[in-house]
């Protein structure tokens, strides 16, 4: 029949002839119009056509039956569908995939070149673009072939070779499968052939007439394409054949012979191949018609620039309102320039403009994906992203790859919170329940709960698999609310769900491995997901979406579960009798899972689209935003990632016919990107803006790309420069809606605050329509942060007793934690601020392992009444080890073999401190009294405990002070007494005057006194004098035990601390020192005539009866000062800094204060050092 070009160049308006073409043949009976135009487009061109036709026929209300838009694949479905023929529904990507992944196992051992590829995913999405282009380009795989002559030649050769093994094997598979290969478009070209065939096998004659005539009288207007695939040309061979057939091409003259270089040769090569075509089958060509629509006076001008007419045309003001360049400072900032001019351009209203007239492209939309939601919903303007949604970011996907993460790292509980997150498991009993929204958020809050659990307590690997409940063990000195009950509850509840999990998960997890085949795997799999309700679950949160009006969300849950349907029917369709291998099982499905796209609809009619730069068309949109057009962007870089390499497809180009084609190489690509160009600057009929980011990433002051500064050279156009907002812009060009105004604002206030400038007026009167807005509530809470200073405030005078009660229960660490910072004991000891708890291997664990093991063995010692054998204390040791294996608290040592191997060298520590500690008290005169003394408030958790110190505090209230002495030593002779206290420590800790002076260091001090007193009440004696109160590190020398002699290792770990400065108290520390020896224990030493003395290096560790006497009236002070001033309730955030240690340094609440040193009312209390001698001084004269 007929073939007929429309063309112009893009500044011409294309639609209106076409549809005046449209319109003509309309007006004939029984004729009818079919737009053809791109598949990525269609939902937008079927509007914009439908629309135009309507203002054609001047009608309010339209409709048309014999005016249809289509895409070639639903053209091709709609023909077929039509016809009384077997139409096999081609297959699916993920069906080809998995096809092709078992093709590629089954012949893995035919193939070399290809064989270490054959796991690898990508390597098979690359031969399926491959297979798919071959089928596109109307290539059968047989016809290439090349000879072997050149080692080039020969690599292809043997290349082609293996894909044709791939290849026909991978349509074998499918006609086993009883699936069909063809396409929606090779199905309806088989069908077209047969009109012009004599034989029919699938029409009968009275089908080929009324198909004929229907052609006959049918008008095909192609329009938005500037090149087709060699199946599209084939079905456009078929319209013009029988029908008549109208192309509409951007070019400005068909006729002219252009280079590879030019703007038009895309357009020019499409052209001359369907003149060819035409030609070739005899087909009336009518004369070519030119889009005689008026051009606007700036686009022309803008062609002719990109056309290299005119390298000098300028442009006046008004053209340069229509077009503008811009940098901006990074991404963030350009979309929020963008939202603005958005705004301000519905506000000006010319031609009624809408959102939906208005479009934003970016050449990578990546860089902005992070800022597009914030943004726009900031300035309130609704938007839609044109990409596909991948299935793999559904919770769906997460709770599979959770389930098969169970088996391959045994229910690691990183993984067992992930599944539990998805919230797609719930409870049987709160599924059933009437409010099933309320049923969600106690789940939700059981889930957070059993967080706090499997975080405290490390609940993994065979936790989730026994059937016995767990046990919830709770020890915290400090705690004194009886938290039994709360303990229990919480245990309650985290069992239900680990009850859950133990019955409906860990079996499931268990049959992994006894599948016999993929068909019962996958069965047993779809099974698993009704049994545990997963169906109900995305019906409810799909629900939960329509409620609240997100209409994309509430079917992206749809879609998600009917593709994993989809799934797990072709997997069984196709592996059923497969022999069961659970990774190649998992990496099918997960591969099938990953690859799986859903194709979005816009929301509303009326929003802002944002889309690729590779589907701008000229003319496309009124307005039009062309983002991020950095260097490098635009023209952009091509890579070759397909199997054939550009040369091999030079190759393969020679030997294929006219009618074929393979895709375009990188080459082809790249003279492409100057005709985007070109559509891209002239995409809005309007107004066009183009604009980069000047900083992204690391990479700063970043340059225009090529285009956009050969465009703004060519045009003499300045390019404006646009920084985040600063007090002296002009507001115009920012305001974009209140939400957005307080953002501004607020930084606005920070600035001048820093530059001490005051605001000016203009934005102060914006505040205040502000305040006056529905916005205000949110503002005023917002502005209130300008005058923000990061200080505590003090309590209410009624609120520290409600806090702390009457009287303050309170332990020695917990005094000294109020000396390290004022805040951090109000949120630790005030408020009960806690971290959440993680069994992990702590300073503080292992601390506590060595506390208990030497409590126990010191235990026994002290309650053995005969001297003990070596092997009676080999026989202790084993019984205290064995003893703590089995403490719950301790379980994380059996954990794993690293922790086997920890807690063994654990052990081997607490043996060599057993020996330590036995030589220690030989050699003195002191001996055992007792181990772990609890005192003070609480101390009924033990039969033996002593009285705590009180305190009298201002107001009737008082302090009453609560520890624990890991251990009392004493010597008892009715002569004298001397008592002595050891604190075990994990490191080589010293008594620092200066820290226990400023509250920091009160612990041995308190101890002693406390050990003093309660050895007095014992013995009942008054005499009882301090020998000292000492750290010892407990640790293992990295020199082995063999190797050290008993000085060796005695030196080791001499006591740090203070110490009796008395020469009878002396030889109660060692009592076998030679002379001219220094103690191994103490800092002491007999000089050559046996007389015992201090070591010259260690006398500041030395203190008289009355000096002791001295810090513990210090210490009481200090204790009650601190109680005064937490019932004052006077707060500050003052962390300590003495010896640059910083109190902030192992603070948890950092994230609560915010203490920053660089801010000026954030400052570190200094501690300044302290003289022993000034301090004593002072300390007598008070007394007196």
């Amino acid at each position: 029949m007929t073939l007929q070009f429309i063309y112009g160049d893009g500044t011409s308006n294309h639609l209106t002839s076409l549809m005046q073409k449209a319109q003509q043949h309309l007006a004939q009976p029984n004729h009818q119009v079919i737009f053809i135009v791109p598949n990525y487009n269609k939902f937008e061109r079927e509007i914009e056509i439908l629309k135009a036709y309507q203002q054609l026929e001047n009608t309010r209300e339209f409709s048309s039956t014999n005016l249809q838009i289509f895409s070639f694949q639903r053209l091709a479905w709609f023909y077929t569908q039509k016809l009384p023929v077997a139409i096999h529904h081609p297959l699916q990507s993920v069906t080809k995939e998995m096809i092709l992944r078992q093709v590629l196992i089954e012949t893995s051992e035919q193939l070399r070149i290809y064989r270490g590829e054959i796991m690898n995913q990508g390597f098979i999405q690359q031969v399926l673009d491959l297979f798919n282009e071959f089928e596109n380009g109307r290539i059968q795989m047989q016809q290439l072939q090349v000879s072997n002559e050149s080692t080039q030649h020969a690599e292809l050769a043997d290349k082609l070779a293996e894909l044709q093994i791939i290849y026909q094997a991978f349509v074998q598979k499918c006609l086993d499968f009883d699936f069909h290969y063809e396409t929606v478009y090779q199905q309806f070209l088989n069908i077209l052939a047969e009109l012009s065939s004599e034989t029919s096998t699938k029409l009968t004659v009275n089908e080929k007439q009324q198909l004929k005539a229907e052609f006959g009288h049918t008008l095909f207007i192609v329009t938005g394409f500037s090149d087709f695939t060699s199946e599209e040309f084939e079905l456009l061979q078929h319209f013009m054949g029988y029908g008549q057939l109208c192309i509409d091409l951007l070019i400005d003259n068909p006729k002219k012979a252009l280079s590879p270089l030019d703007v038009f040769y895309p357009t020019s090569q499409t052209y001359q191949r369907l003149i060819e075509m035409a030609k070739e089958n005899q087909c009336k060509i009518l004369l070519d018609e030119k889009v005689k629509e008026p051009a606007n006076e700036w686009q022309q001008t803008i062609h002719q620039i990109w056309m290299n007419v005119n390298q000098n045309a300028q442009f006046d003001i008004s053209q340069a309102q229509t077009f503008s360049i811009a940098r901006v400072e990074n991404p963030q900032e350009e979309l929020r320039r963008v939202a603005v001019k958005i705004k301000q351009l519905l506000q000006q209203g010319q031609g009624n403009l809408r959102l939906r007239d208005i479009q934003i492209f970016a050449p990578d939309l990546s860089i902005y994906q992070p800022f597009l939601q914030y943004t726009f919903d900031e300035a309130g303007i609704p938007f839609f992203v044109d990409t596909p949604q991948l299935m793999n970011q559904h919770p769906l996907t997460d709770l599979l790859k959770s389930l098969f993460a169970f088996h391959k790292y045994h229910f690691r509980f990183t993984d067992v919170l992930h599944f539990f997150k998805t919230e797609l498991f719930i409870l049987d009993d709160l599924l059933e329940q009437e409010d099933l929204q309320l049923g969600h958020l106690q789940m939700r809050r059981m889930i957070d709960e059993l967080e706090n659990v499997v975080l405290a307590y490390h609940y993994q690997g065979n936790d989730w698999v026994k059937e016995e409940d767990w046990v919830l063990p709770h020890y915290n000195f400090e705690d004194e609310k009886d938290i039994s009950e709360e303990i229990k509850s919480l245990q309650l509840q985290v069992n239900q769900l680990r009850r859950a999990f133990q019955q409906n998960v860990t079996p499931f997890v268990q049959k992994l491995k006894s599948f016999q085949t993929f068909g019962e795997a996958i069965t047993t799999l779809y099974q698993w997901f009704i049994d545990c309700h997963i169906d109900r679950e995305i019906l409810y949160f799909r629900d939960e979406e329509l409620a609240n009006g997100h209409l994309e969300k509430a079917r992206l849950h749809e879609q998600s579960w009917q593709a994993l349907m989809d799934i797990f029917d072709q997997f069984y369709d196709i592996y059923k009798d497969t022999p069961f291998d659970l990774d190649l099982f998992e990496a099918i499905l997960f591969s099938a899972i990953d690859n799986y796209e859903f194709s979005q609809i816009p929301a509303t009619i009326d929003q802002l689209k944002v889309n690729r730069l590779e589907l701008i068309r000229a003319n496309q949109t009124k307005v039009s935003f062309i983002l991020g057009l950095k260097e490098g962007a635009f023209p952009r870089k091509f890579e070759n990632k397909t199997l054939l390499s550009d040369e091999e497809r030079d190759i393969l180009a020679n030997q294929l016919e006219h009618a074929q084609q393979l895709g375009a190489n990188s080459k082809s690509q790249s003279l492409k990107e100057s005709f985007i160009a070109y559509n891209a600057w002239l995409s809005g009929s309007q107004q066009v803006y183009l604009s980069y980011p000047m900083n992204y990433d690391n990479s700063q002051n970043l340059k225009p790309s090529f285009y956009l500064s050969r465009l703004a050279k060519q045009l003499n156009l300045n390019i404006e420069t646009y920084t985040a907002i600063q007090p002296q812009v002009s507001p115009s060009d920012y305001l974009v809606s209140p939400r957005a105004l307080i953002r501004q604002l607020n930084v606005l206030y920070r600035l001048t605050q820093e530059s001490k400038q005051a605001l000016p007026t203009v934005w102060e009167q914006l505040k205040d329509y502000l305040l006056k807005s529905n916005q205000a509530t949110l503002a005023k809470q917002i502005f209130r942060s300008l005058n923000y200073h990061n200080t505590a405030t003090s309590l209410a005078p009624e609120q520290p007793s409600q806090l702390y009660q009457n009287n303050l229960y309170s332990s020695i660490s917990s005094l000294e934690t109020f000396y390290s910072c004022q805040y951090r004991y109000f949120l630790n000891y005030g408020l009960k601020v806690r971290e959440r708890q993680e069994q992990i291997l702590s300073p503080a664990l292992t601390g506590s392992y060595f506390h208990d093991a030497l409590d126990q063995i010191v235990q026994q010692i002290i309650s053995q009444t005969e001297p003990l054998t070596q092997e009676k204390q080999a026989e202790i040791l084993e019984k205290v080890l064995i003893k703590l294996l089995g403490d719950s608290r301790y379980e994380i040592f059996a954990r794993s073999k690293r922790m086997v191997y920890i807690r063994q060298q654990l052990e081997k520590t607490i043996k060599q401190m057993y020996w330590v500690i036995r030589n220690q008290q030989e050699r003195g005169l002191m001996q055992f009294k007792q181990t772990e003394l609890v005192f003070g408030h609480l101390a009924g958790a033990r039969e033996v405990h002593a009285k705590g110190l009180t305190i009298d505090l201002n107001d009737k209230h008082h302090l009453h002070l609560r520890g624990k002495i890991d251990r009392i030593d004493l010597f008892n002779r009715p002569e004298e007494a001397y008592v002595s206290v050891v604190d075990y420590k994990s490191g080589n800790k010293q008594f620092d005057l200066t820290e226990f002076y400023n509250g920091l260091s009160m612990q041995l001090i308190t101890y002693l006194e406390v050990a003093i007193n309660y050895v007095k009440e014992e013995l009942k004696r008054d005499d009882i004098k301090p020998l000292g109160a000492y750290y010892l590190h407990v640790y293992r020398p990295k020199r082995k035990f063999e190797e050290a002699t008993e000085t060796d290792l005695l030196k080791k770990y001499k006591y740090e601390g203070l110490f009796i400065s008395e020469e009878q108290a002396f030889e109660v520390m060692d009592a076998q020192l030679e002379n001219k020896e220094n103690s191994y224990v103490f800092p002491i030493r007999k000089n050559k005539d046996g007389q015992l003395g201090i070591v010259s290096q260690s006398k500041n560790k030395f203190y008289t009866n009355d000096e002791m006497k001295q810090l513990f009236d210090i210490n009481h002070r200090n204790m009650q000062q601190a109680g005064n001033t937490i019932y004052e309730g006077h707060l500050e955030i003052n962390p300590s800094l003495h010896n640059n240690k910083r109190a902030c340094q192992t603070c948890p609440f950092k994230s609560i204060c915010q203490f920053d040193a660089l801010l000026p009312e954030n400052r570190y209390r200094i501690i300044e050092k302290a003289v022993r001698d000034e301090i004593l001084t002072k300390e007598d004269a008070s007394n007196a």
